[in-house]
């Protein structure tokens, strides 16, 4: 039944478009070019509603309870937008908010999507490369410097802006080696694994932790003794941590054991375990998850294998926002349960 809704729902949508093809060969030059003018101002319009709307979804958070790790993510999985679209107008959005003069030329088109998204990168770039952050004063000249250029112009003016707040140190370290390799499908699959554990690393600091990494476990002049910790749970011990906790004996601690450590990693693979109870969807995020208890240590929560999940950074940090307390009062059993049933166990 779906399937033929589907298909009827196509038939109307390429029979309108015929027709609008059709209506368009009867308009004159002049309707042609009024009739484009005004879809272009109603195009802006909706633009400026798409970026308005976005800062609302990013202000409730309305991605990460709908179980995205990032709006982003959101944007292109849920909106249908491709990759580099959602980038321009998350960018876009972030630097409407930042400089709400940007809000003006957005609307009345005088600065593009892609402008506006260059210069929130830039902005981002160099606040965090430089010493000294890019101020409000300085991206309303920015603003005001690109009203009016192509994008190529714009990326120029924004090269020649980071040439002088922050000049080139590649003549201050001549005959640097290089180091070049055309790497196989195998080895960009551990290096994005590598960006998920320990963050988007560039290549060469991904390349010097690999070979601190070999080197540590290789070269004697560099091993440490370390205490080797089995990766076999005792299920014993288990047993007894399980009774404890039934029997609130166990003290709250932020101590997670190494064996429950290894057992959450094995039962989420790796992933943040958030279910959206919104959508029932599963957070799909591998990047730098974290250990959280399910019940907080505030609240009485304990260090056992029920009451530790994974989570990615966002819905580790939004958890406290849309824990209510009445979770609070779940026991350990509940709690987990609830983790597993479609909704934020929290």
């Amino acid at each position: 039944m779906l399937q033929n809704e589907n298909i009827q729902e196509s038939k109307t949508e390429d029979g309108v478009s015929e027709h609008l093809h059709s209506s368009l060969k009867v308009l004159s030059d002049t309707q042609l070019q009024l009739r484009i003018r005004e879809l272009a101002k109603a195009e802006q319009r909706l633009t400026l509603q798409v970026l308005l709307h976005l800062k609302e979804i990013s202000d409730r958070k309305l991605h990460a309870k709908l179980g995205y790790a990032s709006l982003w993510e959101y944007t292109v999985k849920e909106l249908g937008y491709c990759e580099a679209s959602a980038s321009s107008r998350i960018a876009a959005m972030r630097l409407m908010v930042s400089v709400p003069e940007a809000r003006t030329q957005i609307e009345s088109g005088k600065l593009t999507l892609s402008q506006a998204a260059r210069i929130h990168q830039f902005i981002r770039k160099e606040n965090q490369a430089s010493l000294q952050p890019v101020t409000k004063s300085e991206t309303k000249a920015i603003i005001q410097a690109s009203l009016g250029s192509s994008i190529r112009e714009t990326q120029r003016m924004l090269e020649a802006k980071a040439q002088q707040r922050r000049p080139s140190l590649i003549a201050d370290k001549p005959n640097q080696p290089t180091i070049s390799f055309q790497a196989d499908e195998e080895t960009m699959l551990m290096l994005e694994r590598l960006r998920e554990l320990r963050g988007n690393l560039g290549a060469l600091e991904l390349f010097k932790l690999s070979l601190k990494t070999t080197l540590d476990k290789l070269d004697p002049l560099r091993k440490k003794q370390k205490v080797v910790i089995s990766s076999k749970p005792d299920r014993s011990l288990f047993a007894r941590e399980v009774t404890s906790a039934k029997q609130s004996t166990l003290r709250p601690s932020r101590f997670i054991p190494q064996w429950i450590r290894i057992e959450v990693a094995k039962r989420s693979k790796g992933q943040c375990e958030y279910h959206s109870p919104l959508s029932g969807k599963r957070c799909e995020s591998r990047y730098r998850v974290q250990y959280d208890h399910i019940i907080p240590i505030a609240r009485g929560g304990v260090g056992t294998l029920e009451n530790i999940q994974h989570l990615c950074g966002l819905h580790n940090r939004t958890k406290g926002v849309q824990m209510g307390p009445a979770y609070f009062g779940t026991s350990i059993a509940d709690a987990h349960s609830e983790r597993r049933s479609p909704g934020l166990n929290s």
